[in-house]
């Protein structure tokens, strides 16, 4: 059970998640923007941009793990920017706000491994 702790990954990623939604608190300053879809940063890019590089960083970049990661960041990337902004504009995200997430999610991935 304590071995969950050190899967590099799945911390990365849970703090992308945790970093992005603290910096929309801070940013639109309430804190019930934690909980907040759309917004600067996306947090579902920022989680999942943590995940991909730590994976790669962990892996190995040429590593079948690293493109299914990465594969999975595009297809979320893209319902974040696209699908979601479509269905409803105000839980969808900008493109500033992907690539701020995708941004910060590669940072957290870097530091941490």
């Amino acid at each position: 059970m304590l071995d969950l702790f050190k899967n590099i990954p799945l911390l990365a990623a849970v703090l992308g998640f945790l970093f992005s939604q603290f910096i929309k608190v801070i940013i639109y300053r309430d804190i019930k923007a934690f909980g907040r879809y759309g917004g600067m940063p996306s947090a579902h890019i920022s989680t999942i941009s943590a995940l991909a590089w730590a994976i790669a960083r962990t892996t190995g970049y040429d590593s079948p793990h690293t493109a299914i990661a990465a594969i999975f960041l595009a297809v979320t990337a893209s319902d974040a920017v696209g699908l979601r902004r479509k269905v409803d504009p105000n839980s969808g995200h900008t493109m500033a706000e992907a690539i701020a997430g995708f941004i910060l999610g590669m940072l957290i991935a870097f530091i941490i491994t």
